[in-house]
């Protein structure tokens, strides 16, 4: 299992976080474990807010399309994460 906190526009994530194009058997399926949406922040979401995924390396790819992230820092961090995870052999859905 790999973890990663992704950062989400907060007009994005008011606009398709809670509407995201899958459901939970898609993220299940997917190796999608855990999803940790913030929800101390109430109207005043700011600028971005902290999104944070547990799962396979394939379940935080998966989660980063339904997302739309494209930062490029952001996309190289969750590389670099997702390669030590790798490295770690940690790469199955089931673990």
């Amino acid at each position: 299992m790999a973890e990663f906190t992704f950062f989400v526009d907060a007009d994005l994530y008011i606009t398709y976080g809670a509407e995201l194009p899958a459901t939970e058997a898609d993220l299940q399926d997917a190796g999608v474990r855990k999803v940790d949406i913030p929800n101390e922040y109430g109207a005043d979401l700011g600028e971005r807010i902290p999104v944070r995924v547990e799962g396979s390396i394939q379940g935080l790819r998966f989660y980063a399309a339904l997302l739309g992230i494209r930062d490029e820092m952001q996309l190289e961090e969750l590389n670099r994460v997702l390669n030590a995870a790798q490295a770690r052999g940690e790469n199955a859905i089931d673990e």
